[in-house]
C-alpha cells in the first residue's frame, strides 16, 4: 500500500487569490481552442457573448478575466466530451508557447528559481486556481484549490496544471524529472494508469487536497540554459504584468483591448470612441474621471507588444518596431530604452542565446 502523508494544509501569504477583475494570460485556453478546432468545433463558439474572439488569443500580451477563462473552459469541456482532456493537454505542454514566462523559466539559474516564477506571477502563468507552496527540509509541496464556484471544472484545471508543470520541469532540466507523489481530489478514473505513467510516481485519488510533492533537493538542480540577461528581461515583463494584473474599469479594459487589437496601426481616440459607441469628447471625459489617459494606455500596449515579441519567436528589431507601430527603428529604440533601460539589441542577443541553447 502506498505510504500516506498527512501534511497540514496551510495556505501561504503568497497564495494566489481570486477576484472578478483579476486578469490572466490565456495559457490554458490556447490548447483548449486547438483541441476544439481539431475535432471540427468552431473556435468562436467558445467565446460568443464574452467580448472575446478566438483571434484574441494570438495577440501578444492579451489577458482574460477569471470569469471569461472559466466560461471558456466550461464551454469547451461541454462540447468536447473528454473527461481526461486536462491530463492529455498537460502531457503535451510546450514551454516555448508561454512568452515571457517561458523565457524566464528557461533562463533561470536553478529549477527552484524557475518553479518560483509562476507563483510570483500567477497572472502571467495563467493560473485559474488558487495555488500556493510549502517547503520543509526534505519536501517542496505545491497545492491547488479551486476558486469559488469552479468545482465543476476543477478536475480539468488541476490535471492540466500538474501534468504541464511536470512536463515543463522535464524540458527545463532535460531529464525525466519525476515528482515524489501526486494527490488528487478527483475520484479514481478508469485510466488511472495513464496518470502514473506520465507522472512516473504514485498518484492517489479521492484525497482531501490536490498536491504535487517534489524532493526539496531537486530545487537546487542547475538549469543548462541559465542566462542572466534573458532572465532579467523576462522578469521585467512579468513585473509589468503584475502591476497591471488588476483590470481597470470595463471601459479601460475595452480601450486597452481595442488598442492591442489594432496594433501595428495606432487607433486614434476618435476611432476608439466610435468602436465603443461614444463621442470622442465623452471618451476623453470618462478616461479623465478614471485617471486614465489615451497616451498612457497606448504606451503600455506598445511596450507589452514589444517585450512579448522580443521574448517570443525570433524577429528582427526592425520587424518588432513595425509591429508596435513605430515609424522607424530609432524611434522604437528610444522608446525601448525608456521602458526597460536597455538597448533592444542587447536584450535581443540575450534572448537568442537562451533560445538557441534550448534548441541544441
Amino acid at each position: 500500500m502506498p505510504q500516506r502523508f498527512d501534511i497540514p494544509f496551510r495556505p501561504s501569504r503568497t497564495a494566489s487569490t481570486d477576484g472578478a477583475a483579476t486578469r490572466v494570460a490565456p495559457v490554458y485556453l490556447i490548447p483548449l481552442l486547438a483541441a476544439a478546432i481539431e475535432v471540427g468545433i468552431p473556435g468562436e463558439s467558445l467565446f460568443r457573448g464574452l467580448g472575446l474572439t478566438a483571434a484574441d488569443l494570438d495577440v501578444p500580451g492579451f489577458k482574460v478575466t477569471h470569469h471569461e477563462a472559466h466560461s471558456v473552459v466550461r464551454r469547451a469541456l461541454r462540447l468536447l466530451h473528454a473527461p481526461n482532456l486536462g491530463l492529455t493537454l498537460g502531457m503535451h505542454t510546450r514551454i516555448t508557447e508561454r512568452g515571457a514566462m517561458a523565457l524566464g523559466l528557461m533562463a533561470a539559474t536553478t529549477l527552484g528559481e524557475a518553479m518560483a516564477l509562476p507563483l510570483q506571477f500567477p497572472g502571467s502563468a495563467g493560473y485559474l486556481m488558487a495555488v500556493h507552496t510549502e517547503r520543509s527540509k526534505h519536501l517542496h509541496l505545491m497545492f491547488a484549490e479551486p476558486m469559488p464556484g469552479t468545482d465543476d471544472i476543477a478536475p480539468f484545471l488541476v490535471d492540466i496544471m500538474f501534468a504541464g508543470s511536470v512536463r515543463i520541469r522535464r524540458q527545463l532540466t532535460q531529464t525525466h524529472f519525476a515528482p515524489m507523489r501526486v494527490e488528487l481530489v478527483r475520484p479514481r478514473p478508469t485510466n488511472a494508469e495513464d496518470y502514473e505513467q506520465h507522472f512516473a510516481c504514485t498518484v492517489q485519488f479521492g484525497r482531501s487536497r490536490n498536491l504535487l510533492a517534489t524532493h526539496a533537493a531537486d530545487l537546487a538542480y542547475p538549469l543548462p540554459l541559465a542566462n542572466a540577461m534573458a532572465y532579467r528581461l523576462a522578469r521585467q515583463l512579468l513585473e509589468r504584468d503584475m502591476e497591471r494584473v488588476i483590470s481597470p474599469s470595463a471601459l479601460g479594459m475595452a480601450i486597452e483591448r481595442s488598442i492591442q487589437r489594432a496594433l501595428p496601426l495606432i487607433a486614434t481616440p476618435a476611432e476608439l470612441a466610435i468602436s465603443l459607441n461614444l463621442s470622442e469628447r465623452s471618451l476623453r471625459r470618462k478616461l479623465a474621471q478614471e485617471g486614465l489617459g489615451f497616451r498612457g494606455l497606448l504606451d503600455e500596449a506598445r511596450k507589452a507588444r514589444a517585450l512579448e515579441l522580443m521574448a517570443g519567436a525570433r524577429r528582427s528589431i526592425s520587424d518588432i518596431a513595425t509591429q508596435t507601430g513605430f515609424s522607424d527603428v530609432r524611434a522604437f529604440s528610444r522608446a525601448f530604452r525608456r521602458w526597460t533601460g536597455e538597448a533592444p539589441s542587447a536584450l535581443q542577443a540575450a534572448v537568442r542565446s537562451a533560445k538557441d541553447s534550448a534548441n541544441d
